[in-house]
């Protein structure tokens, strides 16, 4: 068993000798190379520009494969490039710069009609015009070009250790996707506890289980992308291919640790079973725990006899409570023991490198991998018209540049205004939740960082060792920048103070100038959101038929005799997976509206949940390998249709009395009581869905 102790310990090291916080040495040290060489030549221009186009292209570097991550450079170094180029020429004319720069703001925010990825670069774009206005160069074409060897400089780097160690950013994702597993099944042992309530338990269970589905989305999208890891002739990428599969049936086998606790905790009641159950699934989640801490130490050693005795003598318990249980208690616990073996069986499998088709059973549909990856393809010419979220936000985001302009030219002329831009880019977001959000984040941070920046300069006299400090702030807003948002601003704030202030002096006004331009900024994002808004309050009941209705494809697919296989039944699922992790971030995001006192969230919660029910059960019954002739009773399929659809000619009435009749005929057949589960769901569902 992973004590806390060593979890802690494990998790400390694991941040040291991981992804982010190696990646952000390998940055820092990237950006500040330069800056200390050309600084020592006596060419402050180029240490400047080089050192800022290396700092603001690095943060479109995102953990990727050796091809899109050279494509990604590509974009970037041109887009920079055509930026820098562009507003340096147009500094010195106010007009001209407004006009330019507010037309870059709408053009460089509708990039995310084509993906993230490419939303990223325009974020950053709109970034490097921030810089560029504050620094205003007295050689633009000499600044445009520095900028550019700054880019080249740094993907240059990164591209290297690409190349070296090609399948890093992958095998890291991996680790994750174990852990998040992990922690998903700790969850759904505390189902088996009666003192903790169900419902704050299940809603914590769909936030782990979406951050799971989250993780599996991003190995999809570096592996099946990556041709060399692809190659059949790879020996590497076919484990790492092994690994993917693996984990996509861990994910299917965790789903199906699902039943209706409601009655498990009273069928159980008075037996010491449950507590023996919470157990072993804890057990299996610490196995996960530890398989992930073999990857990551690249240690192929089998787990430690004590963990395996620990996980052996909870199994053995509970088959000798066997003896002593009633025929519904004994298939039950059989149920869950079928499910754990299956589960130990796949980290077993990952653990000793066995191969994908050699774990799975004769017989079954061997994956079409590529057909899960998601398209990034997307039309422009759809997403022009206010009816587009993108388009909204894009008008959004010129308008609030060319407030800014305006308000500018009220105040004194000071070189530190840019911030403002830079904050209106960081903070401002489409939906309202999450700009409410980082004004927080961004302001705490600020704070912070402004008490911190004064406190060093205060103990410290020597502008040397300032910027040595500096240089280390740089390093924590780059190990926190993907994980923590107010930290990395908490680092970054005093870095920017110290640097600034050792060149320029007057430290009072520079924080002066931070509070005020950050804080203005701030304010008009927040005040924007209502030009244009996006509320998703206004789209739950859309959100819910979209979930509804994937659920419904999942279910029709994975539970009856179709010829379609067992690729479409996969993929069925994770388009009723996707579906309802958009629901979830829609309420989520609705919770933090102005308005959302009039929208019953209560009552989309529970919507939220039951869907996520009829997802476990059906997951649950093709995992069992059991399918449903329909012409066997076709009034379950005809009810669960009708109530999925969410027709309002369900009602619960007619689910009493039909659920009786059908109850005589398959009352002894696991599989139709399954089916009568799904079946009282989704008129809880179609009911629910009524009312709200």
């Amino acid at each position: 068993m992973i004590t806390k102790g060593k979890r802690v310990i494990s998790s400390i090291t694991y941040f040291f000798l991981g992804e982010y916080f190696s990646d952000a040495l390998r940055t820092t040290l990237t950006v500040i190379i330069p800056i200390i060489f050309f600084f020592y030549l006596g060419n402050r221009e180029a240490a400047t520009g080089i050192g800022v186009g290396a700092l603001l292209i690095s943060l479109t570097d995102l953990p990727d494969n050796r091809f899109n991550k050279f494509r990604t450079a590509l974009l970037s170094l041109a887009f920079f490039s055509f930026t820098t180029f562009l507003v340096s020429q147009v500094l010195d004319y106010p007009i001209f710069k407004a006009l330019v720069i507010t037309f870059l703001a709408f053009a460089f925010s509708l990039l995310s009609v084509y993906g993230q990825k490419m939303g990223l670069i325009g974020t950053m774009s709109l970034i490097v015009c921030a810089f560029v206005m504050g620094l205003h160069p007295p050689r633009p074409i000499y600044f445009s070009g520095y900028m550019l060897l700054g880019g080249i400089w740094y993907y240059m780097i990164s591209l290297i250790q690409t190349v070296i160690r090609p399948y890093r950013s992958l095998n890291h994702a991996i680790f994750e996707c174990l852990m998040a597993s992990a922690e998903f099944l700790k969850a759904k042992a505390k189902n088996y506890d009666p003192s903790i309530p169900l419902d704050h338990q299940q809603k914590e269970i769909i936030k782990l289980h979406i951050r799971v589905n989250q993780k599996h989305e991003l190995i999809r999208n570096l592996l099946l992308t990556d041709r060399y890891a692809m190659d059949p002739e790879n020996n590497n990428g076919q484990i790492l291919l092994a690994r993917a599969g693996f984990l996509i049936d861990l994910y299917e086998q965790l789903n199906a640790v699902h039943f209706d606790y409601e009655n498990v905790r009273q069928t159980l009641a008075g037996t010491d079973v449950l507590p023996l159950i919470a157990s072993l699934i804890a057990e299996l989640a610490e196995e996960i725990e530890a398989l992930e801490q073999q990857i990551r130490s690249k240690n192929n050693r089998p787990s430690s006899s004590k963990e395996v005795s620990r996980f052996l003598e909870s199994r053995v318990l509970l088959i000798q409570k066997l003896p002593a249980l009633t025929e519904t208690q004994t298939e039950f616990v059989k149920n869950v023991l079928a499910n754990v073996d299956e589960i130990s069986s796949i980290i077993a499998s990952i653990r000793n490198k066995q191969t994908f088709t050699a774990h799975h059973k004769a017989g079954r549909e061997k994956i079409a991998f590529p057909r899960f990856l998601s398209s990034d393809r997307f039309a422009l010419s759809d997403h022009l018209t206010l009816k587009s979220p993108i388009f909204r936000f894009s008008l959004r985001m010129a308008i609030c540049f060319l407030f800014g302009f305006i308000l500018i030219s009220q105040f004194q002329d000071s070189k530190y205004s840019y911030w403002l831009f830079l904050t209106l880019v960081i903070v401002a977001r489409p939906k309202f939740s999450i700009t409410w959000k980082r004004n927080f984040q961004r302001l705490k941070g600020s704070l912070g960082g402004i008490v911190i920046g004064l406190v060093l300069v205060y103990i410290i006299k020597s502008s040397a060792v300032l910027l040595c400090t500096s240089a280390i702030c740089l390093l924590g807003f780059y190990a926190f920048n993907r994980i923590n948002y107010t930290i990395s601003v908490l680092f970054i704030t005093p870095a920017v103070i110290l640097t600034l202030g050792s060149y320029h002096g007057h430290f009072d006004h520079i924080v002066h100038a931070r509070i005020l331009y950050t804080a203005i900024g701030c304010a008009i994002a927040i005040m924007a959101t209502y030009l244009f808004p996006i509320w998703d309050s206004k789209n739950l009941h859309q959100k819910i038929k979209e979930a509804a209705d994937a659920s419904l494809k999942y279910f029709m697919i994975a539970t009856t005799e179709s010829n379609q296989g067992e690729n479409t039944a996969r993929l069925a699922r994770k388009n009723a997976n996707l579906s309802l992790s958009s629901l979830s971030e829609s309420i989520e995001s609705a919770s933090q509206e102005p308005q959302q006192s009039s929208t019953d969230l209560k009552n989309f919660y529970e919507l939220q949940v039951i869907i996520y029910k009829i997802n476990a059960m059906v997951t649950s019954i093709f995992l069992s390998g059991e399918r449903v002739n329909q012409n066997f009773n076709d009034q379950i399929f005809n009810e669960i249709h009708l109530n999925l659809n969410l027709s309002s000619e369900s009602s619960v009435n007619r689910l009493e009395s039909n659920q009786q009749s059908i109850g005589e005929v398959v009352a002894n057949n696991a599989l139709y009581q399954k089916l009568l589960i799904i079946l009282s769901l989704s008129a809880n569902l179609n009911e629910c869905y009524k009312i709200s």
